[in-house]
């Protein structure tokens, strides 16, 4: 009898932990968020990181965030990749930019699509993973309006965008991400926030920005309309 009630309790608990570890999940790559302070790190650290090391942009080689991934298998993130800092006042999002699709980086942050990328030029495309909690990393990312702003920078100017396209689409459209797809936005530069559709495989979500302004960076600024 004894060791009935040992086992029970073991599955008991074993059921509390399985239907925890979602939940777990959400906490360690909110703390990911935390953990980059982006406010800290300098223009000139980011302008460096720009210009340095070897980076992927294949993004098949890009894996959906699961339980072994994030509680098992997590990396610190790769402080010289980041190169900028995204800002959507609207969905209170203020996360780091990676340099390159990395699966680590993109626990900690968003990650950009292309090399050689120019903030307030052509098509500047970046990466994050949906998440149902609308804190963690692109979580929230759909409820984004059109003529919402979005801010991006690398700590020398401010590059501002209003949103001017939502779309869900399929997850061939490689297009999306390439610099021609300026010639829907008047020809000015864009911002395009790329992550899953949230309820069905093969699908991705676009949220897209035409440039708007470009001002020297200040950190009150960037951060301005946060709660």
């Amino acid at each position: 009898m004894f060791m009935k009630k040992k086992f029970a309790i073991f599955i008991i608990l074993l059921g509390v932990i399985f239907f925890s570890l979602p939940k777990i999940s959400e906490l360690i790559l909110m703390k990911n968020n935390d953990d980059i302070k982006i406010e800290e790190i300098s223009g000139h650290e980011l302008e460096k990181n720009a210009e340095t090391g070897n980076k992927n942009y294949d993004a098949s080689k890009v894996d959906p965030i699961d339980i072994n991934g994030v509680v098992l298998n997590r990396d610190k993130a790769d402080m010289t990749k980041i190169v900028g800092q995204l800002v959507i006042p609207s969905i209170n999002k203020n996360i780091a930019i990676f340099d390159g699709l990395e699966n680590n980086n993109l626990m900690y942050g968003a990650c950009t699509m292309k090399p050689n990328q120019r903030m307030g030029l052509g098509n500047y495309a970046v990466a994050g993973h949906y998440m149902k909690n609308d804190k963690v990393l692109f979580g929230g990312l759909m409820n984004v309006k059109i003529g919402d702003t979005l801010r991006i920078t690398n700590k020398k100017n401010i590059y501002e965008y209003t949103v001017f396209k939502t779309m869900k689409v399929s997850d061939d459209r490689t297009d999306l991400i390439q610099d021609a797809v300026i010639t829907h936005s008047d020809g000015k530069a864009v911002l395009s926030l790329m992550t899953c559709y949230y309820d069905e495989s093969g699908y991705r979500y676009f949220v897209v920005g035409k440039f708007k302004d470009l001002y020297p960076y200040k950190q009150e600024k960037m951060l301005q309309g946060l709660k």
